[in-house]
């Protein structure tokens, strides 16, 4: 027996261990300018992640960023009806983020991603008539589910969920996003 995997369904190897939810929310918060509540210890080696980020070479940094933020938050792919796309998209539980973030400059009106808090998934599944427990061939709806939706995504989450689609497109976009002032 021969098995034959698409190259495209493969990813890549994770050069760093993933950071704790908790940590990867601090760094996106260090790395815009915030003073996230942290230990003094934890400060100092986000530090150094910041400073690797803005310095390292540009061809790294979506496979950098990838790796340490991969535990930000759980994924769930879904499929809405495509007449309720733009009605999602203008939910407010619902933080825009990679393919739908309006800082990444790219326009993708048949689909969504964005940031949800796990107390209002439920609902919103409800109301869009979302199938939580099925995993759709063909989704159109990238709902990541943190804890509490504390605003906008920070933009290293947006650059990471469009670093992790790692089409040319995207990761240019994620670049732009990182190498905001």
């Amino acid at each position: 027996m021969i098995w034959l995997v698409d190259a495209g369904d493969l990813r890549p190897a994770r050069s760093s261990r993933p950071m704790s939810r908790r940590m990867a929310r601090a760094l996106a918060e260090l790395y815009d300018g915030g003073s996230p509540a942290v230990s003094g210890t934890e400060l100092a080696r986000l530090r150094v992640k910041v400073e690797a980020l803005r310095s390292g070479p540009e061809e790294e940094l979506p496979a950098k960023l990838s790796a340490w933020l991969a535990g930000r938050a759980e994924c769930v792919e879904l499929a809405v009806h495509p007449q309720d796309v733009a009605q999602l998209r203008a939910d407010r539980r619902l933080a825009l983020s990679g393919i739908s973030d309006p800082r990444a400059g790219l326009s993708s009106p048949a689909e969504v991603e964005a940031y949800v808090g796990r107390d209002d998934l439920g609902a919103l599944a409800h109301d869009y008539f979302l199938d939580l427990d099925h995993r759709p061939d063909a989704p159109n709806v990238v709902l990541h589910v943190v804890e509490r939706l504390l605003g906008d995504p920070p933009r290293l989450f947006s650059a990471a969920d469009l670093f992790d689609r790692r089409g040319a497109r995207e990761v240019r976009a994620g670049l732009e996003l990182v190498r905001l002032p």
